[in-house]
């Protein structure tokens, strides 16, 4: 779990025992940096990949520490990783004065090293209140808004498709294995929907003490 709070930012452990923290980020970073952490995923092979939400970086979790991962682009506001292992991540820049929200864009990370911008999108075909919280599902990818009721909307296809829309508001979500979706809502909660075409119908997995506001499924 992400504590987006936490000052320097926290990584947590939650399961059926209860939570510990993982890592603490260093609040003595370089200015180019943030000590926050917004966002989480896994890679393959179990490494952690996180994100601040307010620079322009990725960052991988070292056993003592932590190192740059990836770093240009926009602001890097959350992480995902596909079932082939690829790793996506949103940006968005933060608007100025009462400006709108500018358009969004998907980066992934190519097997060379390289990255590079897979899908731009226009607000208006989101709600005009996207933030950074997507999900990819063998490549196709879905993005979230963050007020009142999250809806949650299919990039890949054009036009733009709606997916559902949910009773309550989520700063991050996910697709299980399982079909079911899963979302945290900033305050401690996170929920999960087995059927997508009954959004009234979902369950409380997870109460925690810690308002985090992203997380990952173990495998």
């Amino acid at each position: 779990m992400a504590d987006g709070r936490a000052w320097p930012g926290k990584i947590l452990i939650a399961n059926e025992r209860g939570e510990r923290t993982l890592a603490v980020r260093d609040a003595r970073q370089p200015q180019e940096l943030t000590p926050r952490v917004q966002s989480v995923t896994t890679l393959r092979d179990g490494r952690i990949i996180f994100a601040s939400g307010l620079d322009r970086s990725l960052m991988e979790l070292l056993p003592r520490g932590e190192r740059v991962f990836q770093h240009g682009g926009y602001l890097a506001r959350q992480v995902r990783t596909d079932r082939d292992g690829t790793l996506y991540w949103s940006g968005l820049e933060t608007p100025i004065n009462n400006n709108p929200l500018p358009d969004g864009f998907i980066y992934k990370l190519n097997a060379d090293g390289t990255s590079q911008p897979v899908l731009t999108f226009s607000q208006g075909d989101v709600g005009k209140d996207w933030w950074g919280a997507f999900d990819v599902v063998e490549g196709r990818l879905f993005v979230g808004t963050l007020r009142n009721r999250t809806a949650i909307y299919d990039i890949s296809v054009s036009p733009v498709q709606h997916v559902v829309t949910l009773p309550v508001a989520l700063t991050a979500f996910r697709f299980g294995r399982d079909a079911s979706l899963y979302g945290c809502d900033g305050q401690g909660n996170l929920y999960r929907w087995a059927d997508r075409t009954q959004p009234e119908r979902y369950e409380t997995v997870l109460r925690s003490t810690t308002a985090f506001v992203d997380f990952a499924i173990a495998p």
